[in-house]
């Protein structure tokens, strides 16, 4: 689609007004010829100023073209002023000489021109895949013209300069066409300043239509000026002008759109000039046709339909599947693909403009595909769409990225604005979804970066909007939060905390530290759990809540926790060696561990190299293994086999289910610390009797951790739990210091 602006636009409509009211109004041909004539050098005087502009805004590279154009635009005035004088003085309409022979050679500026840009843009496309339908088209106007305009003029013409100069124009004019049929299809592969091009794409393919029907004219001795020809040269010149105004003026004004009449149908050309040809060739022998070209006609006719009907069966094909390829096949929503060339296009043109990329993802929704099955998770997700586009309005695009992630990017992103948006977002899912039976409660939490201030690329853009997310998540989810330079100091500690965690086992960052479990009744040690510790040499020490997820997350919790076993087991066994009692040491495992498909032999692997025996190593593991029973009882059974110990850790804060736990081969639950914080509540006290009853129902030993004080042993103690450990009794302390501190005293 053409975009004409205002000012363009405008000044088109005054001189075609001018040109026709003339040619409606003056009944004298000179008179009229004069003033038809001197609007055109006008014409060609705006154009040229606008072509100056282009060419002094362009790089050296580009400068050629524009001044290759720009030298053709003056050769056009000079002709017309030529033309201009000589009808003024001679008071003739006739072309002189020198007119005739300086249009033929801004004619051939322009073609330079033309190559030259053809020869630019070939660099980075090709017309391979269009060299067939280019080469049928010439064919068929080379044959037009050949018939109609240079055949005629050679028998016409009485000496051979004369041939010369009047197949001349039309074979420029061909070469012209040739050139812009070749452009034509390459900025439809390159895109790149389209409209500029398709400017003077269009402006030549007129002054070709204006020179083919003057020399037919001229041969039938036809022409007077003011006619067609002289309106299409005028039109030509001036949409050859605003290409070069809008290669200069990229300013957003309000523009009248005009159709490009062959927008996507550039494969009828071929078929196209067949048809016309055989039109042609039929009125070249006045219709009468005898059996056999009447026969060749219907035949030709009948392939050109079923090739046509072909090709938009193909057309169809490619164009589902490039919505497969750039729309998310279960919303309909554009994909990841789609949301990357769309918003990288947006960004080439958001030139002083702001602009928002809104990130969400559905709290939880792991929950509801894990209980409810992934055939109401995704009836969901179609919901969610539906529910987006009903809050959003056509300033806003909405993408599904993959998953529960959607990303909604906002032409206008100032911050009261987002700010609106995404409260509208959240309105809309304070109500339940119905799916089937089930009424299931979905909230989102959105994250908000804006450009230019958060990031100038797509990439940062969407990386920082996953940052804010994350903080609307930890702040309570069922909410958004914009990017800000907080977020990204966090951003960039955590970006040195995972790049370091890469080399943390090689440069003996990591150590181990142990914090006794204590027999409550009568105070003696009766195991231990191993914890982690990062004593990072610049960021001094850093907590496991805060690198132990980044570890999850980047997958090198799998060899960190596999150094985590080796040496608690190689410790655990040293001491035993030393003669302290056999004590057993507990190590967490995560979720992500377990999945691991070498883990049971990772943990052989390490009981065997220490030679510690199996009973004296317990795995502590969160109930999150609950959500893939089936999976964690296989291997949590081959590591029974091996006599190690198997404890649920942080035992109620997860997904616990009493159906599952009784199918999980354990041997331990440990009550969180959040469940003894306050002992003396009375409705604490029921649920830690109720915890300790469970376990002890089911023949579990039971360990609380976190104690701090006195009364929470006793209460402890009353409802049955014999093993605890917490900052009553020490905290986690390195090797040395538990081996002076408990191993030396129980020996």
């Amino acid at each position: 689609m053409l975009k004409i602006g205002r000012l363009p636009t405008t000044t088109l409509f005054v001189f075609a007004f001018v040109f026709f009211a003339w040619k409606i109004f003056i009944h004298d041909p000179l008179l009229e010829s004069l003033g038809l004539t001197f609007v055109q050098i006008i014409v060609g005087i705006l154009s040229l100023i606008w072509l100056i502009k282009a060419y002094k805004s362009m790089s050296k590279k580009s400068k050629y073209f524009w001044l290759l154009l720009g030298i053709g635009v003056i050769l056009t005035i000079l002709s017309n002023t030529l033309w201009f004088k000589h009808q003024l003085f001679e008071s003739t309409t006739l072309f002189p000489d020198n007119s005739y022979f300086i249009w033929l050679l801004a004619y051939m500026f322009y073609l330079s021109a033309l190559i030259y840009k053809v020869r630019e843009i070939s660099l980075i496309a090709s017309t391979s895949s269009y060299i067939f339908n280019i080469v049928v088209f010439m064919i068929s106007a080379t044959a037009v013209s050949a018939h109609y305009l240079i055949r005629p003029n050679i028998l016409k013409s009485e000496s051979f300069i004369m041939i010369i100069t009047n197949i001349a124009y039309p074979i420029i004019s061909l070469s012209i066409l040739f050139v812009i049929t070749i452009l034509y299809y390459l900025i439809q592969q390159v895109k790149q300043e389209e409209n500029v091009f398709l400017y003077l794409i269009i402006g030549f393919f007129l002054q070709v239509i204006a020179d083919s029907y003057y020399a037919y004219q001229a041969t039938m001795e036809t022409y007077q000026p003011g006619g067609l020809s002289d309106f299409l040269w005028m039109v030509s010149i001036f949409l050859i002008g605003i290409g070069g105004y809008y290669a200069k003026n990229n300013s957003a004004e309000t523009r009248l759109h005009i159709m490009n009449p062959f927008d996507t149908r550039e494969r009828i050309f071929p078929y196209f000039s067949v048809i016309v040809l055989i039109v042609l060739v039929t009125h070249s022998y006045e219709w009468k046709l005898n059996l056999l070209s009447l026969g060749l006609v219907i035949v030709m006719n009948l392939i050109i339909a079923r090739q046509l009907k072909v090709l938009t069966k193909n057309k169809k094909l490619v164009e589902e599947y490039k919505f497969l390829a750039y729309h998310d096949p279960l919303t309909g929503l554009n994909n990841r693909a789609s949301f990357q060339e769309d918003l990288s296009e947006r960004l080439n043109h958001a030139t002083n403009k702001s602009m928002a990329v809104l990130l969400l993802d559905l709290d939880r929704f792991k929950v509801i595909n894990d209980t409810l099955g992934h055939y109401r998770g995704d009836h969901v997700l179609i919901k969610t769409a539906e529910r987006l586009s009903d809050a959003l309005d056509d300033s806003a695009q909405i993408y599904r990225l993959g998953g529960d992630e959607f990303v909604i990017v906002v032409s206008e992103g100032l911050e009261e604005q987002c700010s609106m948006i995404a409260h509208r977002i959240l309105n809309e899912f304070t109500q339940p979804f119905r799916i089937d039976e089930h009424e299931i409660i979905v909230t989102p939490s959105i994250g908000i970066s804006r450009y230019p201030d958060h990031g100038d690329n797509g990439e940062d853009l969407l990386k920082n909007a996953d940052a804010a997310m994350y903080l609307a998540k930890e702040n309570g989810k069922n909410n958004f939060k914009f990017y800000n330079t907080e977020l990204e100091k966090i951003n960039t500690r955590k970006m040195k905390i995972e790049n370091e965690l890469r080399s943390a086992i090689e440069k003996n960052h990591f150590s181990l530290s142990y914090q006794p479990k204590v027999d409550l009744e009568t105070n003696k040690i009766n195991g231990m759990e191993a914890l982690l510790r990062w004593n990072h040499p610049e960021l001094g020490m850093i907590s496991p809540v805060e690198f132990i997820p980044i570890a999850e997350e980047t997958g090198q919790i799998i060899s960190i926790g596999e150094w985590v076993l080796k040496t608690a087991c190689k410790q655990s066994k040293a001491w035993q060696e030393k003669g302290y009692p056999s004590l057993c040491v507990s190590i967490n495992v995560s979720v992500r561990q377990l999945k691991n498909k070498d883990f049971v032999e990772i943990v052989s692997q390490a009981l065997q190299e220490s030679r510690l025996e199996p009973q004296f190593l317990e795995l502590e593991i969160t109930e999150s293994i609950m959500q893939e029973i089936n999976v964690s009882i296989h291997i949590l059974n081959r590591l029974r086999k091996l006599g190690i110990k198997i404890s649920i850790d942080d035992f109620g804060t997860g997904y616990s289910s009493l159906h599952v736990l009784q199918q999980l081969p354990i041997d331990t639950i440990k009550i969180d610390k959040s469940f003894i914080k306050n002992p003396d509540d009375h409705n604490q006290q029921m649920m830690i009797k109720t915890i300790i009853d469970l376990g002890n129902n089911m023949n579990l030993n039971v360990v609380a951790e976190g104690i701090e004080k006195e009364n929470q042993v006793r209460i402890l103690l009353e409802n049955g739990c014999k093993i605890g450990q917490g900052y009553l009794f020490s905290q986690a302390v390195n090797s040395i210091e538990f081996e002076k501190k408990f191993l030396e005293k129980i020996s």
